[in-house]
């Protein structure tokens, strides 16, 4: 009779071979495993870099702060003053210079043939602040961000020399102020680069 117990080479080769390709699985199952559980991490840097703003607000108004009067003042005569502030405020965040440009015009009464000029209408110009040059007045200094320069001047005016060619004769002064950066820009606004063109 037949030993029952006995196993036959076969078995025990397919569970040896069965054995191994478990063992090889779970190797491989590790080694993924293992691939998997490194840290990672990832991460973008945006570089934002702004310019700065030039940005200036020409004032013009009476002594006492009032803008002045878009309409002008009338009625004016001879021995008289008037008072006219002009300055130039930084409201931007770069230093800059500055620097401002006087038109003056004097139109006769209508029907008047008479040449008027500015001979006896003076401005009260500030030399110690402000330079000419060019037919522009400079200031002496650059600006930094929330500064107001010296006033240009602050009176026009009318001197007791003017005859009746001047009655209702029409006085304008235009102002118009310009500024540059004044960073790597010179040492001086004389000798600045980069103004605007007129």
């Amino acid at each position: 009779m037949e030993n029952q117990n006995v196993k036959t080479p076969n078995a025990i080769t397919i569970k040896k071979r069965a054995a191994l390709i478990a063992a090889i699985v779970c190797c491989i199952a590790m080694v993924a495993a293992g691939s998997l559980a490194y840290f990672n991490a990832q991460e973008t840097a945006k570089n934002v870099i702004t310019t700065g703003a030039l940005k200036m607000a020409l004032h013009d108004e009476t002594t006492d702060g009032k803008p002045f009067p878009e309409d002008g003042i009338s009625g004016v005569v001879p021995a008289t003053t008037v008072d006219k502030k002009v300055y130039v405020e930084n409201v931007g965040n770069v230093d800059m210079y500055v620097r401002i440009a006087l038109d003056k015009v004097i139109t006769p009464a209508k029907g008047s043939q008479a040449e008027l000029d500015f001979s006896n209408i003076t401005l009260d110009i500030d030399s110690s602040k402000w330079t000419e040059k060019d037919g522009y007045y400079y200031y002496n200094r650059a600006l930094k961000p929330g500064e107001k320069t010296e006033p240009l001047f602050t009176k026009v005016s009318f001197g007791a020399e003017l005859g009746n060619d001047y009655m209702d004769a029409k006085v304008v002064i235009d102002v118009d102020a310009q500024a540059v950066q004044s960073k790597n820009n010179t040492d001086s606004a004389l000798d600045a680069k980069g103004w605007p063109k007129k």
